[in-house]
């Protein structure tokens, strides 16, 4: 963002003056006029310096740095520190308080702002209990294109989960300082239609299912063939409307997508990432379903294509989504890619791939064409591969963001790759934080 101004003050006329008992007072005009000439001046030199901030912070200059989180490379207990703790999550949220919560196996984990890292609802066996945390079963990843997972933070320190074998969502939150589970909505056997409301177990999900939360508490769900949302009281749910039609294939009667992961910002958008088809849908506060991102498309020509305009840039089956809080920007990430994709959250501007220096370029080629080794280069400058030094950052799945709008992102076990951060040395972590700095700057 650039703002030009220009101001100026003239003095080269004399002003006239009333005389009074012999002593000179400037007219009440010209000393008005003069007011308003500095206040104007002081006013532009003000907007000047704010634009060299606001210059200063955009986007492209923003720095991220790969950190150690969890999943030790070398293995480890479930609990404990969490950067020695052996498990791997693939979902993770976070809330105001500073913790975060991990979905793995049939578990949710709890990291606490001191570190530590230690179950928190489920018995690890696959099932459907509601009731006390410890003793409640899901079934996560099952029913679930991919094995999808998802999780959502809600503002009253509620954790809402995708429960794709049960094909329901399920809250976590405390009750008289213990945790419990129950069923949030979903489970029953109504099929709703556009604009419908009806008591949230009853209505009956299909396919993969995906959540969000917005700062209101409004919890909203993804199916295979639109979006619902739920009152902040939970007493309703309501059939917003199917999926656009430019969302997914022109031969594709059914307009179904394999909608994977969901979040939201601080205004109340809500954002859904779908993998084949490949696109990126925005539901409003107002709940307008927009086919924000990502070109459906079979063609080779269209997937070789690099970074553009979000409605033409093409993103290979991506599994994971996450919105900044300020309502900025989105990322999408994993699939066939290996990189994290950055999108204006307003449909403008041009897409933006996340580069192992730790700054965003546009990307002349498809990502997937600049794969190299798993580095991170903090100080690198360049262009992308095939043309010039810099590849991607890898990452094969992008768990979630923390409040604070920092990344979580993990390497699959099976690639047999791990982060090298350069001038740090190895990261001992399989899932690692990508901390958002000041621009030009370290975080």
């Amino acid at each position: 963002m650039h703002f030009d101004y220009a101001a100026s003050m003239s003095c080269r006329h004399s002003s006239p003056v009333f005389r009074d008992a012999g002593s000179p007072y400037p007219s009440p005009i010209r000393v008005a006029r003069r007011l308003d000439r500095a206040l104007r001046l002081a006013l532009s030199l003000l907007l000047i310096a704010i634009s060299a901030v606001v210059s200063a912070s955009g986007w492209k200059a923003e720095r991220w740095h790969a950190a150690d989180f969890t999943s030790a490379l070398g293995g480890g207990p479930d609990g404990g520190p969490v950067e020695q703790a052996g498990s791997t999550p693939y979902a993770l949220c976070g809330d105001q308080a500073g913790n975060l919560y991990l979905a793995y196996d049939q578990f949710i984990d709890i990291v606490t702002p001191d570190g530590m890292r230690s179950h928190l609802a489920g018995s690890g066996e696959f099932g459907y209990r509601d009731g006390a945390a410890h003793q409640a079963e899901f079934r996560l990843g099952l029913n679930a294109y991919y094995g999808a997972h998802n999780l959502a933070c809600g503002p009253d320190g509620s954790v809402f989960v995708a429960d794709g074998g049960n094909r329901s969502i399920r809250r976590i939150h405390p009750v008289q300082g213990r945790w419990r589970v129950d069923t949030w909505a979903g489970g029953g056997k109504r099929r709703l239609g556009p604009g419908e409301s009806v008591l949230p177990n009853t209505v009956a999900f299909r396919g993969t299912i995906a959540v969000a939360v917005t700062p209101a508490g409004e919890v909203t769900i993804a199916d295979n063939y639109g979006a619902y949302r739920m009152t902040a009281d939970g007493r309703e749910i309501r059939y917003l409307a199917r999926w656009p039609t430019s969302a997914y294939y022109r031969d594709a009667r059914s307009g179904k997508l394999n909608v994977m992961m969901g979040d939201s910002d601080a205004a109340g958008n809500v954002y859904f990432v779908s993998r084949t088809p490949h696109a990126v849908i925005k539901v409003t506060p107002a709940g307008e379903l927009q086919h924000l991102a990502g070109r459906v498309t079979r063609e080779k020509a269209h997937q070789l294509a690099g970074d553009g305009p979000p409605l033409e840039a093409f993103f290979n089956t991506p599994t994971s989504i996450a919105a900044q809080p300020d309502g900025s920007a989105i990322y999408v990430c994993g699939g066939d890619e290996y990189d994290i994709r950055r999108i204006p959250a307003d449909g403008g501007g041009t897409t933006a791939t996340l580069m192992q220096n730790g700054q965003w370029y546009r990307a002349s080629i498809h990502p997937n064409k600049s794969r190299g080794p798993a580095v991170v280069k903090p100080d690198a400058k360049g262009k992308l591969k095939p043309d010039g030094d810099l590849t991607i950052l890898m990452v094969s799945h992008l768990l979630g963001r923390d409040a604070q709008g920092n990344l979580y992102g993990s390497l699959n076990s099976w690639s047999g790759m791990t982060q090298f951060v350069e001038g740090e040395g190895l990261l001992g972590t399989r899932v690692f934080r990508l901390q958002r700095g000041k621009p030009g700057g370290n975080p």
